[in-house]
């Protein structure tokens, strides 16, 4: 399947879900900076591998957000594909919270992977979309639907590292955590 027939078929499942606008971050449940390729949605949507950047499809558009150091690799990998790029960073270039709120409406719906979306970036993107009367659907992993050879989730088993490289025993984070 090519890029511009999964983004068609990521719109029709927006459409059947009531999503005006979907969000496909570059993220896992824990924020990891390298991926398991389970996790890459972003990178099998869009075409383009950098280890960085997000992608926001509506309707009628679909753009990618890199940053500097992905700006002629992000060109290159998304010609052609009806994706647009934003290069983040850049003078006058909105940030894709900018963008939603500029492009939704109330009563419009922003969707996205609830599991590996960070808490973090939900309070800032609605702090961004201000009073703007969005409701955000969480609940739905619509790339994962839609990749029907998707590589299975990682089934390693965790280690423990020695205190001297994690500066503290699992104990004690624990209740660092607990604490918290």
């Amino acid at each position: 399947m090519e890029v511009k027939e999964r983004i068609e078929s990521l719109r029709k499942l927006m459409e059947e879900k009531g999503i005006t606008a979907y969000i496909i971050p570059t993220y896992d449940a824990h924020q990891s900076e390298y991926l398991a390729d389970y996790y890459k949605a972003r990178v099998w949507i869009s075409g383009f591998t950098g280890s960085a950047g997000t992608l926001v499809v509506t309707q009628d558009e679909a753009i990618l957000w890199a940053d500097g150091r992905y700006w002629i690799q992000a060109a290159n990998q998304i010609a052609g594909s009806g994706i647009e790029l934003y290069k983040m960073g850049d003078t006058g270039v909105l940030t894709y919270q900018e963008y939603l709120k500029n492009k939704l409406n109330d009563g419009d719906t922003i969707g996205f992977d609830g599991k590996v979306f960070p808490q973090s970036d939900l309070i800032k993107l609605k702090d961004k979309l201000g009073i703007k009367d969005v409701e955000f659907i969480e609940d739905y992993d619509l790339v994962g639907q839609i990749w029907t050879d998707r590589p299975e989730v990682p089934k390693e088993k965790a280690f423990v590292l020695d205190v001297k490289y994690a500066g503290k025993t699992p104990k004690e984070k624990l209740e660092e955590v607990r604490r918290e």
